[in-house]
């Protein structure tokens, strides 16, 4: 097996260390599609205890995204939220570095659709992102559930929750989980190691990550 992986000479760790100060930030990057789960991840957050400080951000467009702005105001959450549309990898990935908890709650969708092992997983833990997801296709490959990140099951917006509120009151945890995360992208999820692989079983070359173009 060998994964399509993150371009790590892209995105490399960061250089100066997360801020672990001021409002804790939650991102998540993805389509305002069925099987991306954003409507859990709405009421989620709607149900986290009112004096919890937190804001979230996400970037994507889709055609869910209106109905995803009425759920927020009628779970009074929406001043918290904020919606960036579509950016350029290079923005993304400064939002990555900025975030303080990235959540994507995956599922299958009710035509069959569903994520493989969506590379924004990978891109925010190559980023020392501590990652909250569901066991749904690939994922529980990427994320190893109480080490690596938090697995919840799909369409469980409670589950969802409590995972959300117990690592913003742990900034050390989130810490762990997030260098962790990093460490297994960077030994198993890397573009360069999957190149590497698929050329020994070619019986090629494998150019150094430096000079390949």
């Amino acid at each position: 097996l060998v994964y399509h992986g993150v371009d790590l000479a892209r995105f490399a760790p960061p250089a100066a260390p997360r801020a672990t100060t001021g409002t804790p930030v939650i991102l998540s990057v993805g389509r305002a599609v069925e099987k991306k789960g954003f409507d859990d991840l709405l009421a989620a957050l709607a149900a986290l205890p009112p004096a919890l400080d937190w804001r979230f951000v996400h970037v994507g467009g889709g055609p869910l995204l209106p109905a995803l702005a009425r759920q927020a105001a009628q779970g009074g959450i929406a001043a918290r939220l904020e919606w960036r549309g579509a950016l350029p990898q290079d923005e993304v990935l400064r939002l990555y570095r900025e975030a303080d908890l990235f959540v994507l709650p995956s599922r299958v969708a009710g035509n069959g659709d569903r994520d493989g092992l969506p590379n924004v997983l990978m891109e925010a833990q190559s980023q020392g992102v501590t990652c909250v997801s569901t066991r749904v296709s690939g994922i529980p490959e990427l994320i190893v559930d109480g080490e690596t990140g938090v697995l919840v099951p799909p369409n469980d917006a409670p589950a969802l929750a409590h995972a959300i509120e117990t690592l913003l009151a742990d900034p050390g945890a989130r810490a762990r989980l997030g260098e962790a995360g990093r460490q297994r992208v960077a030994a198993h999820f890397s573009h360069a190691g999957g190149i590497g692989r698929l050329a020994v079983k070619f019986g090629l070359p494998c150019a150094s990550p430096s000079t390949r173009r």
